[in-house]
């Protein structure tokens, strides 16, 4: 069932039932723990009574929450042979007793990493331990159920991979069309009135050939990021280590104005006082820049876009502050991650590629970025690079 691709659901159940008619007196479950890992989740109980599922799923993984919970924050076997004396069932007691439980042993699930997918748990109608016969089964339908479980996840995650690839195929394919487009469009426009008016006064010239030009550096820009994730993604891109003065970065940046990023720039307010060095790539870190203010104008509704370059305590901090639109708080960090733009910014355009570059540049350089973002109210976002080792012990030698 596994290898042909059955659902999880049903393989569990089939599971189940498998075990519980070798073991004849067994009532079989099993739970797996949620993306926060400080829960158990119900997968599959045939046999157990529906009301008691319902009250077990979601049950607290901790040191004493009944067999499954405290099997998983063990990462061990937890045998409970009368839940009516035991203190691991304080919390749980009456409610395996009203549907006539009386026993339970629960072994964790694990993974090829050793981390913990869920419990698969023997229930008994006696207060009993279990047979040498049932922890064997037990230890059988632990491995089992792992590999359904991991063999589920895994096709979960190609099918979110390909969904991803072709929603980025999708968008890219339309971001490169437009200017690819508009070039063309002004390149006939050209050309027809060259062939009517023969030779064309500059008024006329001059604004065609600046949107060629504006259109050609969206272009490339489009592509030097595909490049760039190419790079990355095949460990190719390789950075320099160096002692860069931040500030003066940031204002080499500010002054070009991130040429033809964007049509108009807003005002700019601009607090450096003095050298602010770090260490990483030069180029990389600009790069960081231009992504943090393109995006900045982009989205700030044209409203004066914030930067701060301070010397924080061990770290050079880029503060990069808008009065835009805001991302929502389910959108902050997701918007780090490839292909991914946050729903407020779809209707911009781009290929989700800028801040997901941003960050990998900032890790590789030892640094970090974050967010902090209200809708309609802006967002700040705050880089912090390392700085020269001479900085942090000026007195090695």
């Amino acid at each position: 069932m596994v290898a042909s691709g059955e659902p999880l659901s049903r393989v569990l159940d089939e599971l189940i039932r498998f075990m519980e008619a070798q073991s004849g007196r067994a009532l079989c479950s099993v739970l797996l723990v949620d993306e926060s890992r400080t829960h158990l989740r119900w997968a599959s109980a045939p046999s157990l009574p529906e009301a008691y599922n319902q009250d077990v799923d979601g049950l607290s993984i901790g040191a004493v929450s009944g067999s499954c919970g405290t099997a998983v924050f063990r990462k061990q076997t937890v045998v409970v042979s009368d839940i009516e004396r035991d203190p691991l069932w304080a919390r749980s007691r009456d409610l395996a007793l009203s549907h006539g439980l009386r026993a339970c042993t629960s072994v964790p699930i694990l993974d090829r990493e050793g981390e913990v997918l869920g419990t698969f748990a023997f229930y008994y109608r006696e207060a009993r331990g279990p047979s040498a016969r049932d922890l064997g089964l037990i230890e059988i339908s632990r491995d089992l159920a792992g590999i359904a479980i991991e063999h589920s996840r895994s096709a979960t995650r190609i099918e979110e991979a390909l969904r991803a690839r072709d929603n980025f195929l999708a968008v890219a394919s339309h971001e490169l069309k437009t200017p690819i487009a508009t070039l063309l469009l002004q390149i006939t426009s050209l050309e027809r009135l060259q062939r009517v008016a023969g030779a064309l006064p500059i008024q006329e010239i001059a604004p065609k050939l600046g949107n060629l030009e504006r259109q050609g550096k969206k272009l490339l820009k489009l592509v030097e990021q595909l490049l760039d994730a190419t790079q990355l993604l095949s460990g190719r891109l390789e950075l320099e280590r160096a002692p860069i003065d931040l500030a003066q970065t940031v204002r080499d940046v500010v002054e070009r104005l991130l040429d033809g990023v964007v049509e108009v720039a807003p005002e700019v307010e601009l607090h450096a006082d003095g050298p602010v060095l770090c260490e990483g790539d030069s180029f990389r870190i600009e790069q960081v820049v231009v992504n943090l203010l393109s995006n900045a104008w982009k989205f700030g509704r044209g409203a004066p876009v914030e930067i701060t370059v301070e010397q924080g305590d061990g770290a050079a901090r880029l503060l990069v502050r808008d009065r835009g639109i805001g991302i929502a708080p389910e959108d902050q960090a997701r918007i780090f991650q490839q292909f991914e733009r946050a729903v407020s910014v779809r209707n911009y355009g781009g290929l989700g590629l800028g801040l997901w570059l941003t960050r990998q540049l900032v890790e590789r350089m030892r640094g970090r970025i974050s967010v902090q973002s209200e809708l309609d109210a802006g967002s700040t976002f705050t880089v912090e690079l390392p700085v020269p080792h001479e900085q942090v012990c000026p007195d090695h030698r």
